[in-house]
Formats: C-alpha cells, structure tokens, sequence
C-alpha cells in the first residue's frame, strides 16, 4: 500500500483540511497520508479533524519556521 502525499504549502485554511479529508476518503484502511502544509489554522485543525474521527496521526513534525508535515493512518 503506497502512502499518499499531499503537498498544499502556501495554499491558506481550510484546503488542507478540505484535501485530507479527500484522501481519507479515498485511502484504505491502515494507508498513510503524509500531507505538508503552510496553514497555521492547520496546526491545530488537522490533529483535531484525526482524533474526532478515529484516524491515528503517526507523526507531526515542523518541516521549517512556516511549514509542518502531518502523518495520518487512516
């Protein structure tokens, strides 16, 4: 299973919301969304949106001073 990678820097709230909830859509279970985005919003949204709905976030890192990168397990 290939782990689907989504890149939305410099696109502003909610497209990165709106994309994970694409690809958790369209993933199976137990498939990685590796998505990386700009958004500070996103910081706290994306985690909220994985615990309200069940998906495991694997890792959660900041990639530099403007960028993060989310991992989710659906």
């Amino acid at each position: 299973m290939e782990t689907i990678k989504i890149d939305t820097k410099g696109l502003d709230c909610p497209i990165p919301l709106i994309e994970l909830k694409k690809a958790l859509k369209d993933a199976e279970a137990g498939q990685l969304i590796e998505l990386e985005f700009t958004c500070p919003e996103a910081v706290t949204n994306l985690p909220r949106h994985c615990q309200e709905n069940n998906h495991e976030v694997v890792s959660f890192d900041r990639l530099d001073s403007k960028a993060w990168k989310i991992v989710v397990k659906k």
